[in-house]
């Protein structure tokens, strides 16, 4: 080292910072912060915390609670201020209590009624709307009038039934009558999994069914329906426009890709068959199917982009005429009217308030894409519906948009450009445009994948090529014609656009169908909630900062990603809500206790618990189960043994006489019959359908190898509110009416769980 000299030594050495130094620095940029207002991101992140306190950790603040934490925050600020500190913890508290109230007004507010279990029920009911599936069956939204054979006590207020047989479709607002077959929105499958209930629930969706037969023919002495109430019969002309709609579309376009042309319009997807969701899904596709934010965006830019154009060819009214700020009102209008042929469904809602702050900003002169204005479209959604904090489309919607808004500036750099002639500057705008599908597409992906791996289990590794090939053609081509060839519909001029559109789909469809045959996405096994959480942390942080703090996230994505697999031991026995399906985990698969299980429960159990067979039973083209578990052939009549891999006892039984039998002899006593008992003297493990109902699908197994059974339930001991119909009476134990009393929703319980009478 003697050739360096005593200068150069000096200026090669690493001088660590002292405290002064580094409070020096983190103060400074702790002012840009504050310089460029990032503290007012605090909001949205402190009530959507609110309301996951509320909706996902079940936490009920009392009024006198919630009154002490703005007291308390109110004080924090106030100490803030009197020693030159920061306000931004008594900010954020300030909004998580913002966040517990409008979460718990929510809950008080929203009345749906979910039915309590499945009902044979003969009903009279308002057709709300009407689609029509890939087999060609009715798809029904019905606001129940009233039931009878049985009278429902706690009837649900709409319903969605699925009809086979052949009849005359009805229209939106006409009557339906007829037999159906009802029964509640499932829970999860396994515990901490996605509650099928939870979103019905905030929809106002009490029951699913299907119908046994057609509607039958109005009676001749039935009464005129009352008249529909003004909303009613705006909600009747917007199903029957969206009716007309996608029926046009279907015919024009035909196949798969006309049903998905009709889904990107109206919404309405029943006519996408199972295979093409498979291969978007498969190749992280899927988001086009749902109207979100990238359609209204599509939408909205395209009706902004031809009217600017349009008023400026016109000449001499660009130069007295605001033509940005029509064109920005004529694409609110051209959004609006996007809102309400879609369905207005919670997602679609979401981005039109995304969309609308931003053409509002437009109209004041305002930059319109800012981290601003996606904060405050994050507001009005929380403060309105708090609930969707929880859902997959909220997360990954705002997770996108947040990464894409938040990280521009690190890729945005102003290029002189230096081509000269039309092709020169055409190759560089190709490359421009090619250039921003890549990196708009390798952000979104990394900023949804987490939300992906966690609520599905699955990410697409080919992701990012399939969106590469087909978001240009979906945003320059399809979007587009959709939008021009709806306003050419009422002049007959439709039919030529809508062929166009209909190409860039089979284009779009053969890409996915190409790529998930040979690279499908791929089973990840489940991710811890605080892993989420972390990561979630850290997104938050690099994409809202505004100084070099931002690089502080990257230690906490880290720590996100090493807490992100779920490291407990998996379950040895896994048991449905409903008692019919239920499996053993071993070494070599999944092991049901019937030959056919349900085939939605053996897919979200295999993908959970068995990735290996899940993706060899996906490459054959099936779903099959592993096999079956040995021994349970007769067990109608007689009691069936068999044990888990660590040596756990499980009795088995259909007949609840049985029952003693089987809690003297096992650890798990399950029998597949509402019984009353509540638990075993014997301290065995009781599951009877009964129990089950109230904990929802079961996982059992041991803390530790060689400890303790433990058996996690999916619903919680103090259901919630989406869950709170597991403790009202069971409408299949009511007898067919014979007398007045019975008529008005008498109950009588066989003791054993199943219908006491039919309806005729």
């Amino acid at each position: 080292m003697d050739w360096i000299s005593p200068t150069d030594r000096k200026a090669l050495t690493l001088r660590v910072p002292d405290r002064a130094e580094i409070a020096d620095w983190l103060a400074g940029e702790w002012r840009l912060e504050i310089d460029r207002r990032r503290l007012f991101h605090l909001l949205p992140v402190g009530i959507g915390t609110g309301a996951i306190l509320v909706f996902g950790a079940g936490v009920d603040i009392h009024w006198s609670l919630w009154g002490a934490l703005l007291v308390l925050s109110a004080f924090l600020n106030r100490r803030a201020r009197a020693f030159g500190a920061s306000g931004a913890p008594s900010l954020f508290l300030l909004a998580v209590a913002f966040g517990c109230l409008a979460g718990q007004i929510e809950l008080a507010t929203t009345r749906t009624i979910i039915l309590s279990g499945d009902a044979t029920v003969r009903i009279t009911a308002r057709v709300l709307s009407h689609e029509t599936d890939e087999r060609g069956r009715a798809r029904y939204y019905l606001k129940l009038l009233s039931t009878e054979r049985p009278v429902l006590s706690r009837p649900p207020q709409i319903v969605r039934i699925v009809v086979s047989a052949r009849h005359q479709p009805l229209r939106p607002g006409e009557i339906y009558r007829g037999l159906v077959r009802l029964g509640p929105p499932s829970g999860p499958v396994r515990p901490d999994g996605h509650d099928f209930a939870y979103r019905p629930y905030f929809e106002g969706l009490g029951a699913y069914g299907y119908g046994l037969g057609g509607p039958d023919p109005p009676p001749a002495d039935a009464a005129e329906p009352d008249a529909l109430s003004g909303r009613d019969a705006i909600s009747r002309f917007i199903a029957a426009l969206r009716g007309v709609v996608t029926r046009r579309i279907v015919e024009v376009i035909g196949g798969e890709s006309g049903a998905v042309a009709a889904a990107l319009v109206t919404g309405e997807r029943a006519g996408i068959g199972p295979e093409v969701e498979d291969s978007l899904r498969g190749t992280g596709l899927a988001h086009v199917l749902a109207i979100s934010g990238l359609h209204m965006a599509l939408v909205a830019g395209t009706a902004m982009l031809l009217i600017r154009k349009g008023l400026v060819l016109l000449g001499g009214l660009s130069l007295v005429l605001p033509v940005k700020k029509l064109a920005a009102l004529v694409a609110l209008a051209v959004s609006t009217f996007y809102l309400i042929l879609s369905g207005a469904s919670v997602a679609t809602e979401r981005a039109y308030v995304m969309i609308l702050i931003m053409l509002v900003a437009v109209l004041f002169d305002r930059q319109a894409i800012t981290l601003r204005n996606l904060s405050l479209a994050a507001l009005a959604i929380l403060l309105v519906t708090p609930h969707a904090v929880l859902t997959p489309s909220f997360q990954m919607s705002f997770a996108a948009t947040l990464a894409l808004v938040g990280l521009s500036p690190l890729f945005h750099r102003e290029t002189e450009n230096q081509s000269r002639g039309p092709i020169g500057r055409l190759m560089r705008r190709v490359g421009l445009v090619l250039g921003a599908t890549l990196v708009t597409a390798l952000v979104a992906g990394l900023a949804t994948a987490p939300y992906s791996a966690y609520h599905f289990q699955r990410l697409a590794p080919f992701g990012l090529l399939a969106n590469l090939l087909t978001m240009p053609v979906f945003g320059l081509w399809i979007m587009p014609a959709a939008l021009i060839g709806v306003f050419l519909m009422p002049f007959g001029l439709d039919g030529p656009v809508f062929w166009l559109m209909g190409l860039g789909l089979d284009f779009v469809l053969s890409i996915a169908s190409f790529l998930n045959a040979r690279f499908p996405d791929q089973a990840v096994g489940l991710m811890t909630p605080s892993g989420l959480v972390v990561l979630t942390a850290g997104l938050l942080i690099l994409c809202l900062s505004a100084s070099r703090l931002r690089w502080a996230s990257l230690p906490i994505l880290v720590l996100g990603l090493l807490l992100a697999p779920d490291r407990r031991p998996d379950p040895e026995l896994v048991i449905y809500e409903d008692g019919r399906d239920f499996a053993l985990l071993s070494a070599d698969g999944l092991h049901y206790g019937r030959e056919r299980p349900s085939r939605f429960v053996a897919e979200e159990w295999s993908r959970i618990y068995a990735p290996a067979i899940s993706e060899t039973a996906e490459g054959e083209g099936a779903t099959a189960p592993a096999g079956t578990i040995p021994g349970l052939n007769d067990c109608e009549t007689r009691l069936c043994h068999f044990q888990t891999s660590s040596g756990i006892r499980i009795a088995f039984a259909r007949d609840y006489r049985l029952l003693g039998e089987a809690c003297d002899t096992a650890d798990i006593a399950f029998v597949a019959r509402a019984a009353r008992t509540r638990q075993c003297r014997s301290g065995a493990v009781l599951v009877t359908l009964r129990t089950l109902r109230q904990t929802g699908s079961l996982a059992i197994g041991r803390d530790m190898p060689g400890g303790a059974i433990t058996v996690r339930r999916s619903i919680p001991e103090r259901p919630q509110a989406w869950n709170a119909h597991r403790l009202a009476p069971w409408p299949e134990f009511w007898r067919k009416p014979t007398g007045e009393n019975s008529a008005n929703g008498a109950t009588a319980d066989d003791g054993n769980g199943q219908a006491s009478g039919q309806p005729q």
